[in-house]
């Protein structure tokens, strides 16, 4: 698999079905987008992102603790009322809000009731039906015959409303820059790209700027919540898995100080966690669909120009050569015997080569934080007379897992130290 995705030939994208009409039949944006038009927005984007402080694990530390506090009222709410808490409802607004102030630059009470529809409709368009995406894709008048059966219209009111907030944005943003705002005083990636408009119309467009809103919300909050999500599945449904990573936490934050990202490199089971959390509770069934764009030599076997590779990660997680028993859930397959962490090279949660996820390590990032903040302060548990979950996904554009409730405590060495 990693032979074929790193090659050069297989860089193209399939776009039709669903996927032509979210970015209108022309190419544009990051995930979907091939050629010149792609290599320059993913390296502008990205350059922008990190310049912005998004790469940088020091400064995203500030981002993660804002959206912290969020999930930390939510969950002491529910420990001083005493009642459970429904774990779809704990990431995805908060963590959506923290892409909102890395792309618009600051957060407003005026802000809301956009954040509150995109967390809304982002939730609906990740629970439609992956499988119509893919019928669609093979038949395209399909979408248009039984559009509520395969999911098209909640997929496309999803793309539409982003699309109007993400048009309004960069109007604004354009306005500011025709009042002739100098480039030091743009603060924030939309003030940053619509410096562009003029000197390059082609790339730096309404449009464009529509399309990329729609990968990085895609990209940065819903599948990072969904991930939460099964991380939280998992710690409920092992706690000894929890106290091990407790354990672990304590040894390195004794004292109940904030964990850093470098803090990660002394942490190999929390990292085995998060690995095996992505093996096994894939949120992506299929990678994006790739098209070859000349005749692929692979082996004995020549795969033609146009031919759509669909790369599945379910027939890779679960092969047992590789992991030897995948139907379990045991992160020390990622530990040596010594505790080190081993076997992340077999990992494929994002992608190989050119085509593979820039926001990698701002996704590392994230959920290393969050979960580590989130554990030092609590202890999770399922509710009293609650049976264990299920521990498979719930399909749909993207995976997650079945709705299920906790119930949280606050650790004693998180009270202790908070009342020092």
């Amino acid at each position: 698999m990693q032979s074929i995705l790193s090659n050069e030939a297989a860089l193209g994208r399939d776009v039709t079905g669903i996927f032509a009409d979210r970015c209108g039949h022309q190419n544009l944006g990051i995930t979907m987008s091939e050629g010149e038009i792609w290599e320059k927005t993913r390296t502008w984007t990205f350059k922008t992102l990190s310049k912005l402080g998004c790469g940088n694990a020091r400064n995203m530390e500030n981002y993660i603790r804002m959206a912290s506090e969020s999930i930390f009222a939510q969950i002491d709410d529910s420990i001083m009322a005493r009642v459970d808490i429904e774990v779809d409802k704990i990431f995805q607004k908060s963590i959506l809000s923290m892409t909102w102030l890395m792309i618009v630059g600051k957060l407003s009470p005026e802000d809301g009731p956009d954040i509150e529809l995109l967390s809304d409709k982002g939730r609906a368009f990740m629970e439609s039906s992956f499988f119509g995406a893919g019928i669609t894709n093979v038949f395209p008048i399909l979408r248009f015959i039984f559009p509520h059966w395969l999911g098209y219209n909640v997929q496309m009111d999803f793309f539409t409303t982003c699309n109007k907030i993400a048009k309004n944005l960069f109007l604004e943003g354009k306005a500011k820059q025709d009042l002739h705002r100098t480039p030091e005083e743009a603060k924030n990636f939309v003030d940053l790209f619509s410096q562009n408009c003029n000197s390059d119309p082609k790339t730096f467009n309404c449009e464009n700027f529509q399309l990329i809103f729609q990968d990085l919300l895609l990209g940065s909050t819903d599948t990072t919540s969904s991930h939460m999500e099964a991380a939280f599945l998992h710690l409920v449904t092992f706690p000894e898995i929890q106290e091990k990573i407790y354990r672990e936490i304590l040894q390195v934050s004794g004292e109940g100080k904030p964990l850093n990202f470098s803090d990660r490199n002394s942490m190999p089971y929390i990292q085995a966690f998060l690995h095996e959390t992505h093996r096994m509770s894939r949120i992506a069934q299929n990678l994006g669909p790739r098209r070859v764009l000349r005749d692929l030599k692979y082996k004995e076997f020549t795969i033609k120009k146009d031919t759509v590779i669909l790369p599945d990660t379910r027939l890779y997680c679960e092969d047992k050569i590789i992991w030897q028993d995948p139907e379990n859930f045991r992160p020390e397959r990622f530990n040596n015997s010594d505790g080190e962490l081993v076997n992340t090279e077999k990992m494929i949660t994002f992608s190989f080569g050119k085509r593979a996820c820039p926001g990698e390590r701002q996704a590392n990032i994230l959920s290393f934080l969050l979960l580590t903040s989130i554990l030092q302060r609590y202890k999770l548990s399922l509710p009293e007379g609650e049976t264990k979950p299920r521990l498979d996904m719930k399909l749909g554009f993207s995976q997650r897992p079945y709705p299920f409730k906790i119930r949280c405590t606050w650790r004693k060495e998180f009270v202790r130290d908070y009342l020092q």
